[in-house]
């Protein structure tokens, strides 16, 4: 099915742009209201961060590591690379015996205006702890801890990403479409955009009664108390 046209841009009386895409609400009864194709295969790239930790509440090594919610809001977010951000991943890392080399997730110029400019004025180049997914692979390094797999946790075989990839299929409820590698080096894998909102409604509608998966996402914070 076609894109849908979702947005239209005016200049004055005339039509500047049209702009297309697909989008899906997901409710307690399955989809409720589509525009375009919902069954399109997208990658969800880092709106599935919080996917992705799930194992890491799951298992046990988010307790082990006595991780508070701001740590776990770091392991599913994408953040600035501001000093505040940067100064709590090193934290969470020193705290597990860990440090920047032990991160996957390569190297950027922080987002974060002020951090870029104390960079750029000292002379200091930017570390992967400014790498706006760090968090999400200080979470990948936690649970690597636990499952006491090998140093390069970003491999698609590795424990940490079969943990991830298992989460990703169970809660879109599909087998992964595909994969890629991430711009943080990670494997992301591809579903249908039905999947992706069937997995978001997970998050939404989660209740402590439904098991230790439902109990996940409000441990974290990820949804309404």
């Amino acid at each position: 099915m076609a894109a849908a046209a979702l947005i239209e841009i005016w200049r004055g009386d005339l039509p500047e742009s049209l702009h297309s895409g697909h989008a899906v609400v997901y409710g307690p009864q399955g989809v409720e209201r589509v525009w375009g194709d919902a069954g399109a295969v997208v990658f969800p790239r880092s709106s599935c961060k919080m996917v992705q930790a799930l194992p890491l509440l799951e298992s046990g090594a988010a307790k082990a590591a006595g991780l508070g919610l701001r740590e776990l809001a770091l392991s599913c977010a994408s953040h600035s690379g501001a000093a505040l951000h940067v100064g709590a991943v090193s934290a969470w890392l020193t705290g597990l015996g860990l440090g920047e080399a032990d991160l996957r997730c390569g190297t950027h110029l922080p987002f974060d205006k002020a951090e870029a400019t104390r960079l750029s004025g000292s002379g200091e180049s930017p570390c992967q702890l400014h790498n706006n997914c760090s968090g999400k692979h200080a979470g990948f390094l936690t649970l690597n801890r636990h499952l006491k797999g090998g140093p390069d946790y970003v491999e698609i075989d590795h424990p940490v990403q079969l943990a991830a990839r298992a989460a990703f299929e169970e809660v879109t409820g599909e087998t992964a479409a595909g994969w890629g590698i991430d711009g943080c080096s990670a494997p992301n894998f591809a579903c249908t955009l039905e999947g992706l909102a069937r997995a978001m409604h997970f998050f939404a509608a989660a209740r402590p009664e439904g098991g230790l998966r439902a109990q996940a996402p409000r441990r974290a914070g990820w949804c309404r108390r």
